[in-house]
């Protein structure tokens, strides 16, 4: 099972090993998609989690035990259906294909798996639909 998170750390447990512990303790690999942490302020994380989804549970538990605020990343990252005109000004610039037009309808898709939030998107979208909380 694969999924993504968005771990928040406050300055105090930046130099904590959460990410070494996920995977000595629960058998999780752990790809970080993106990365801005200052340790005098915190940071954030985006993270893809795989291993047994029993484990990966475990393991966002003790994360927010520790004091990492955890999120999923289509949580933080939001897209006003309503709001999107499907001019696809965003298609070009999203480098893991997270968004597509639907050639029959002419309608945006998001594919919030292929997402890592790096905010192309939303720097060009000309109405403001996506945003992402990074």
């Amino acid at each position: 099972m694969k999924t993504k998170v968005i771990f928040t750390f406050p300055p105090e447990i930046v130099e904590k090993p959460i990410s070494h512990t996920l995977m000595k303790e629960f058998d999780l690999w752990i790809n970080i998609l993106r990365a801005k942490i200052e340790p005098s302020e915190g940071g954030k994380l985006v993270i893809e989690l795989q291993g047994d989804e029993e484990n990966i549970k475990a393991g966002i538990e003790l994360a927010e035990k520790s004091g990492v605020g955890v999120t999923l990343l289509e949580n933080d990252v939001l897209w006003d259906k309503e709001l999107c005109v499907d001019c696809g000004a965003c298609i070009s610039l999203c480098p893991t294909q997270a968004l597509t037009l639907d050639r029959d309808t002419f309608k945006l898709n998001f594919d919030f798996g292929r997402c890592v939030a790096c905010g192309s998107c939303a720097q060009v979208c000309p109405v403001k639909a996506i945003s992402i909380n990074f």
